[in-house]
């Protein structure tokens, strides 16, 4: 499976309890991205909802995503599924914010290499740095 995380500088997914993701140009982005389906927790699905992508929205997404889908991850824990992830989609929000839940991969350590790097302006962040790892 392939995921995409929104992190700030410190690997945070999610501050106050609060999501990190909420940009709609990340959001056009991710469905870009992602094609025809992605999967995802069901507090995730309303950034989607003004969308035409089709999702899968469940709370075991993880484990019903299959090998080409993408999973748009939120405040999940990942390191269970490091085995069946071949590709993360990274947004930065190049910020520190109070994190509550954090990426739990070391993706180097995971035999993830840096395959693109790119940076554009969102809509509530000037710059977001947008990174892909692949297997």
């Amino acid at each position: 499976m392939k995921i995409i995380v929104c992190l700030d500088d410190r690997e945070g997914m999610t501050f106050n309890h609060r999501r990190q993701s909420r940009d709609r140009v990340v959001t056009a982005d991710i469905v870009r991205e992602a094609g025809d389906r992605l999967c995802m927790c069901p507090y995730s699905e309303s950034l989607f909802l003004e969308t035409a992508i089709a999702r899968l929205v469940s709370e075991d997404f993880l484990e019903e995503a299959q090998a080409e889908d993408w999973c748009f991850v939120e405040n999940r824990a990942l390191a269970p599924y490091r085995d069946s992830i071949g590709e993360v989609l990274v947004y930065r929000w190049n910020r520190h914010y109070p994190s509550d839940t954090t990426f739990d991969l070391n993706l180097a350590a995971e035999g993830f290499r840096l395959a693109e790097r790119e940076e554009f302006e969102g809509y509530s962040h000037e710059k977001i740095t947008k990174e892909r790892f692949v297997k």
